[in-house]
């Protein structure tokens, strides 16, 4: 057969008689974006995402269709180019109804996979459950006790009658039986690349950071100023929500992964940035907000920190505190200093100056504190301490308070009421009002500073001193240890790239297309299939030995309780979310999908075929299944039908799915370059490498 010459590029091929530009560019191995071409079948144009510019053409045309002639000069990416496909991406993402991940994992900082994870579990998949979690979380076992569980807020059960799924309690439960495995699954690292990093601080943030770094193969080593590794975790936490042999199980694996860990190491007297910048590639900091804010009234010397308190009962102490005890805050550490004081033995009685719904703290801990006889008084804020005529006894000189505008934290500020004043007296002051960053030496080493903490880059957490990455309280202030997780993967991500001489970008940004909101009659298509099913409930210790006791609260779930939890999940997430071409393509060109704002579809969900699931909402009228369904000889296949803005595809004469697709639907689903067609037992994930992340475009 006879051949043609083209040039692609700069860059000459020879190719067939009838091969077209996109073929040619194949063969030099140069990728063309197509969301509507499949090999074998006729090309349509229907996608113009492959559109090139060929010399002597005045537009711009598509290399599917387009036949390599002789002669001819191609170019596949330039600014005009890339803003055609920009703006045709646009386009069909104008009217697409659908999520590409599920919102609880919108909302989750780590972005775990909750859909896929929780899938595992329901089908007794434990192994495959950790391969996911571990994806995202270094440390899900611990965070499966104290984390927030923001997504849990986003969880779309809620918006059907029901509670929302126990997701923390689910990947607590997946690692604390992987813990318990004969053969755990363990992540391997990569060959050693020969790079060193210094992390500074044992923290929730340093530990993710090593557990990653680790991964990709760089030595690792950790120092902390404390005698254990785990930071706040280990310090700030009461071992009732935090067992102390759940976090060592955790860090062991970290330890089993190569990380070195310097205990007893303080910056400014054992070593310097400096010191750790010449004898390391690069440094992390992912040291903790562990400094206490005082009372700011008279007599605030007199308070007992509360991160103090908590650390010193941490070590085995067992503080003197008398019999009644003020707790001056209303956020975590407050709670859990109160319900510390309950289990050392004393009344304690929580001041706070807000009211109960401005509360910063988890409000089970707030339910549990009253459990255990913690009294809570509201609109109450400290104006003096000052010690009694014996001098071991304190007064408490306090104001009520009424709420007036709200201050920058979105909450109303609590103003004084004069002539409110009244005492509390009482043996022993715990201020717990507030946490800090300690950074007067990160200063000294020429480090920049905000309000909050470390200046680093909000993609990839580097400083101003080349080398130097920050994240988790170092740089937010005190903050979540989710949160902190999550900024030491994104570290280690950026490390890692800088170790290898690449653009130091930070985690791969994905697009993630929310669905907009719904009105009942698509709301009633979200929950056809879904049953309204209860919460699994988790066993807790008896109150007798909650009060008295440090061992921990919540037992967790049983594997029972797990599957039947795990079931309730709903996987709102597309089931093609990692592998949709439409997405992939989005997130490369970083389009804008409400750019042309204008009417949309409905979201609609017809799961009546066996194999399949079809939402019209995603469809973007590739033709691709039409013409296979055609090429496998389909009686009736599908059809476009419709007109305009109304234009879908169906089976003809409104048949059900289930007839026009006899033998060619899994053919269909692997050919769909978007979730409008996937096979029922399709997950999200194949996750995306590890160091891409999630960035939601609302």
């Amino acid at each position: 057969m006879d051949r043609v010459r083209l040039t692609i590029d700069g860059k000459e091929v020879s190719v067939e008689q009838g091969a077209t530009v996109l073929d040619a560019a194949r063969e030099l191995g140069i990728e063309i974006p197509t969301l509507c071409h499949v090999d074998g079948l006729e090309p349509v144009s229907a996608c113009f995402l492959c559109c090139v510019q060929v010399e002597g053409h005045r537009t711009l045309s598509p290399s599917c269709a387009l036949p390599a002639a002789d002669g001819m000069v191609v170019v596949t990416d330039s600014d005009e180019i890339r803003a055609s496909r920009k703006t045709a991406l646009e386009l069909l993402l104008s009217d697409h109804a659908g999520d590409c991940v599920a919102p609880c994992s919108a909302r989750c900082p780590a972005g775990l996979d909750i859909s896929a994870y929780s899938f595992e579990i329901a089908s007794g998949r434990n192994d495959r459950a950790m391969s996911v979690i571990f994806d995202r979380l270094s440390l899900p076992g611990t965070l499966g006790r104290v984390c927030p569980r923001l997504c849990e807020e986003n969880c779309k059960r809620c918006d059907h009658g029901d509670e929302s799924l126990s997701i923390a309690a689910l990947h607590r439960y997946a690692t604390d039986r992987n813990q318990d495995a004969a053969e755990p699954v363990a992540p391997e690292p990569e060959l050693p690349s020969g790079k060193s990093v210094a992390i500074i601080g044992a923290g929730p943030a340093g530990l993710s950071a090593a557990f990653y770094l680790r991964l990709q193969g760089h030595a690792c080593t950790l120092f902390d100023a404390h005698e254990k590794p785990g930071g706040m975790l280990r310090y700030g936490i009461p071992a009732y929500r935090l067992p102390r042999e759940a976090l060592d199980a955790e860090i062991r694996v970290i330890e089993k992964l190569g990380a070195d860990f310097r205990m007893g190491q303080r910056w400014g007297e054992d070593f310097s940035l400096a010191d750790l910048r010449r004898d390391h590639d690069a440094v992390f900091i992912g040291i903790g907000a562990q400094g206490s804010r005082g009372l700011r009234c008279e007599g605030e010397e007199l308070a007992l920190s509360g991160l103090d308190f908590l650390h010193r009962v941490a070590e085995g102490e067992s503080p003197e505190l008398g019999r009644k005890v003020a707790v001056i805050g209303g956020g975590n550490t407050a709670m859990d200093a109160a319900r510390t004081v309950v289990r050392l033995g004393a009344d304690v009685q929580v001041l706070y100056r807000r009211t109960r719904e401005e509360m910063p703290c988890l409000m089970e801990e707030v339910e549990g504190a009253e459990e255990e006889g913690v009294g809570i008084e509201y609109l109450v804020a400290p104006v003096a301490l000052r010690t009694l005529g014996n001098g071991s006894a304190l007064r408490l000189v306090c104001q009520r308070m009424e709420l007036g505008e709200p201050d920058d934290s979105g909450r109303r500020r609590p103003v004084p009421i004069p002539g409110s004043e009244f005492d509390v007296d009482c043996d022993t002051v715990i201020a717990a009002v507030g946490q800090s960053v300690q950074l007067d030496l990160a200063r000294e080493e020429g480090l920049e500073l905000t309000g909050w903490g470390l200046a680093a880059d909000d993609r990839t957490l580097a400083t101003n001193l080349p080398g130097v990455f920050a994240g988790g309280d170092a740089v937010l202030g005190a903050d979540l240890a989710v949160r902190a997780v999550a900024a030491g993967r994104v570290a280690a991500t950026s490390i890692d790239q800088y170790l290898s001489g690449q653009p130091v970008t930070g985690p791969k940004e994905w697009a993630n297309i929310a669905l907009q909101p719904i009105d009942d009659a698509e709301r009633a298509a979200v929950y056809r299939e879904i049953e309204q099913a209860t919460r699994v409930p988790t066993e807790t210790l008896d109150m007798e030995r909650r009060v008295s006791s440090f061992d921990e609260i919540d037992f967790g779930l049983d594997d029972e309780r797990a599957r039947t939890e795990a079931q309730r999940c709903m996987t709102c997430n597309c089931r093609k979310a990692c592998v949709c071409t439409l997405r992939g393509y989005a997130s490369e060109y970083g389009v804008d999908p409400y750019r042309f704002v204008g009417e949309r579809r409905r979201f609609e969900q017809d799961q009546s075929h066996p194999e399949i699931v079809y939402e019209p909402g995603k469809c973007i009228l590739c033709d691709a299944c039409v013409r296979i369904a055609a090429e496998a000889g389909e009686e009736l296949g599908l059809s476009i039908v419709g007109r305009g803005f109304d234009v879908s595809v169906a089976v003809p004469f409104d048949q059900p799915l289930s007839e026009g697709l006899r033998d060619a639907a899994r053919r269909c689903a692997e050919a769909c370059p978007t979730g409008a067609i996937a096979l029922r037992t399709a997950r999200s994930c194949d996750l995306p490498d590890a160091g891409e992340s999630l960035i939601q475009i609302t």
